[in-house]
C-alpha cells in the first residue's frame, strides 16, 4: 500500500485541482467516507447518541464539519461542535463549511466560547456525558512541533473520558492531532484515537513511533479520486516512494510440483566463533523453516565440532578451507557468530570478495567487519548485480551507525531518509530493523513492515531474520519482493509466538512458527500445475 508525505498530500490536492475538480469536491468526498464509518458505530451504541467534533479551522476541520452536517440526517443523533481557533480566519473551505453549519443550529449544538471558557476552557461535562463519540479534526497531516496548551489539555480530558467506559470511542480524521506526518513525532498530549480514517493513503508518519501508538485501527477513506501515482512520479518531490509492506501487499511464486533440493536454494551461512555458536545455528533455522532446499553452515576448522553439537541433523557443517565452489541458486549469508578480532575480521571480508555468483545476506559482525571499508560493499554490489544477484545488509541502529558514521541519534530523527540515501549509493539493499522495519532498495523505494512486538527484542531474533531473507531470495526473482516476505513473516511469527506462548519466547520458536505464516502468501500454497 502506497504511503504519503504531507508535502505529497499538497501535491496531489493540487494535481486534482489542476484537473478542473475544485477541493471542496474532495472534502464532500472525504467526509462522507468519514460518515460511514461512524455511522458503523453509531448503529452499535447503545448509550448517548450525541457525537462531538473537535475542529481546527484548517481543512481538516473543513473535514470535520461536513461530516457534523451528514450526521443531522440520522435519527436520534445530536453532533456537537467545538471550533478550535477563531472561524473568521479559517482557510477557505473551512469557513464556506462554516456558514453552512450555521444554517443548522437547530440540528448542530454549537459548543461556544463562553461554554468553554466558563469550564476552564475544557469540554463542559454536561456534553460529554451526552456523546459516545469524540471526533479529532483540529489539526491536518501539515502539523509539526507542539499542540497549544489549551488543545493539548482538551485532548487530555478526552483521553479521561475514554478510559471510563469500553462503549465510548475516540476517532481521528486523516491522522490524530499532535502527530507529525512526516516523521511520527508526537507531542506527549496527542489526541489517542480508537480508529484513524486516513484520507487516500496512511502518512508515512502514522507508521512511525511515537506516532503509531495514538492512531488505533487504521481505516483508509476515499477521496472521491483514485491515487493518483503519476502526479507523484511528475512533480520532483525528493522523497523515496514509500509503502506499506502487510500481506496484502505481498505475492510468493507457485513452487514447481517439480521442484527439489537443487531448484529450491542452497543458503550457506559464514560465521560461529567461541561463545557466540549458536549465532549460525539460528540463521540455519530460519533457512530451513522457510523453505530453504539446503543449509550449509561454513566456519573454521576449530569450530566445527562445537557446531556440530548445537546443529540439527538437516543442517550441513563444513570446514570453510574446504568449500571451493558455491552451488548455483544459492545466497551466502556472512557475519552471524562470526567474531569481531582482527582476524575474524579479515576472514569475513575474504569471504566478501569471494562470492561472484550468488546472492549476499551481510549480518551482524559481518556488518561491523564491513563497516570500515564501505568501499568493498560498493564494489561488492556492482560485481554482484551486474549477474543479477543482490547484496541484502541488515543492520539494527547501532550498526547501522557504524556503517554510515552518523550518531545514532541523527539516524533515529530520520531513519527512511538515511536508509534510503544509504542503498541509493552503495547499490544494496537495506533492511533497518527496529518498528517499523525499513527495506530500502537501490531504485529508491522504501518499505515499512509494522507487524512484530517488542518482545522480539532479543539476541538471536536478527539471525533467524538473516537467514530467511537468505532463504527466500533463492525462491523469488523480484529481490524486494522476497526480502519483504522473509520480514513479514519473521515479524508475524514473532507476533504468533507471543499470542501463543506470552512473552519471554525464543527466537528457535519464532523460526518454528515461519510455516504458519508462509501459507497466509498469496500464491505460497499454489504449485504450477503438469
Amino acid at each position: 500500500m502506497r504511503l504519503l508525505t504531507p508535502k505529497q498530500v499538497n501535491i496531489v490536492d493540487q494535481y486534482i485541482e489542476s484537473l478542473g475538480l475544485p477541493v471542496s469536491h474532495l472534502m464532500e468526498q472525504a467526509g462522507r467516507s468519514v460518515f460511514e464509518v461512524l455511522h458503523n458505530h453509531i448503529q452499535e451504541i447503545d448509550g448517548p447518541k450525541g457525537v462531538l467534533f473537535l475542529c481546527g479551522i484548517g481543512n481538516n476541520g473543513g473535514d470535520a464539519l461536513v461530516v457534523a452536517r451528514l450526521l443531522t440526517e440520522v435519527p436520534e443523533v445530536t453532533p456537537y461542535v467545538v471550533v478550535c481557533g477563531n472561524p473568521e480566519e479559517g482557510s477557505p473551505l473551512f469557513q464556506q463549511q462554516w456558514k453552512v453549519v450555521h444554517t443548522l443550529e437547530d440540528s448542530i449544538v454549537i459548543v461556544t466560547d463562553e461554554m468553554m471558557q466558563s469550564n476552564g476552557n475544557l469540554i463542559p461535562s454536561h456534553i460529554l456525558r451526552d456523546v459516545s463519540l469524540v471526533v479529532d479534526g483540529v489539526f491536518g497531516t501539515g502539523f509539526h512541533g507542539e499542540l497549544p496548551r489549551q488543545i493539548g489539555a482538551m485532548f487530555e480530558q478526552c483521553k479521561e473520558w475514554r478510559s471510563h467506559s469500553d462503549t465510548r470511542k475516540c476517532i481521528a480524521i486523516d491522522i490524530p492531532s499532535g502527530v507529525n506526518g512526516l516523521t511520527g513525532n508526537a507531542d506527549v498530549s496527542s489526541f489517542r484515537a480508537d480508529e484513524t480514517i486516513t484520507l487516500l493513503a496512511p502518512k508515512v508518519g502514522m507508521l512511525m513511533y511515537p506516532g503509531r501508538q495514538y492512531v488505533g485501527k487504521m481505516t483508509v477513506g476515499s477521496i472521491g479520486y483514485p491515487f493518483p501515482h503519476h502526479a507523484l512520479w511528475d512533480s520532483g518531490h525528493n522523497w523515496p516512494e514509500s509503502y506499506w509492506n502487510n500481506a496484502d501487499s505481498l505475492y510468493v511464486e507457485a513452487r514447481s510440483p517439480i521442484a527439489h533440493k537443487g531448484t529450491n536454494g542452497h543458503v550457506y551461512i559464514v560465521g560461529g566463533s567461541p561463545g557466540i555458536y549458536g549465532a549460525p545455528i539460528l540463521s540455519a533455522e530460519g533457512a530451513l523453516r522457510s523453505g530453504a532446499g539446503k543449509v550449509t553452515i561454513v566456519s573454521g576448522a576449530n569450530n566445527l565440532d562445537a557446531l556440530r553439537s548445537l546443529s540439527r541433523p538437516e543442517m550441513m557443517i563444513r570446514d570453510c578451507n574446504t568449500v571451493e565452489q558455491l552451488d548455483g541458486n544459492s545466497t551466502v549469508v556472512i557475519g552471524p557468530g562470526g567474531g569481531r578480532s582482527s582476524t575474524d575480521r579479515k576472514y569475513l571480508l575474504q569471504w566478501m570478495e569471494s562470492v561472484i555468483d550468488s546472492h549476499m545476506v551481510i549480518d551482524a559482525d559481518g556488518l561491523m567487519a564491513i563497516a570500515s571499508d564501505v568501499s568493498l560493499l560498493k564494489q561488492c554490489s556492482y560485481t554482484l548485480g551486474k549477474k543479477g544477484y543482490a547484496v541484502v545488509v541488515t543492520p539494527h541502529l547501532g550498526e547501522f551507525s557504524a556503517l554510515t558514521g552518523i550518531h545514532i541519534r541523527e539516524l533515529y530523527n530520520d531513519p527512511i531518509g538515511y536508509a534510503n540515501a544509504f542503498a541509493e549509493e552503495c547499490n544494496v539493499y537495506v533492511v533497518l530493523k527496529g518498528q517499523p522495519t525499513i527495506l530500502a532498495n537501490p531504485a529508491g523505494r522504501v518499505y515499512l513492515t509494522t507487524t512484530g512486538n517488542p518482545y522480539m527484542g532479543t539476541g538471536g531474533m536478527g539471525d533467524v531474520l538473516a537467514g530467511v531473507i537468505g532463504s527466500i531470495l533463492n525462491q523469488e526473482q523480484d529481490p524486494t519482493n522476497a526480502i519483504n516476505v522473509a520480514i513479514y513473516a519473521h515479524s508475524r511469527a514473532g507476533d504468533i509466538a507471543l499470542e501463543e506462548l506470552g512473552p519471554g519466547f525464543t527466537p528457535t520458536e519464532v523460526a518454528q512458527r515461519i510455516g504458519c505464516v508462509l501459507p497466509t502468501i498469496d500464491g505460497y500454497m499454489r504449485m504450477i500445475p503438469l
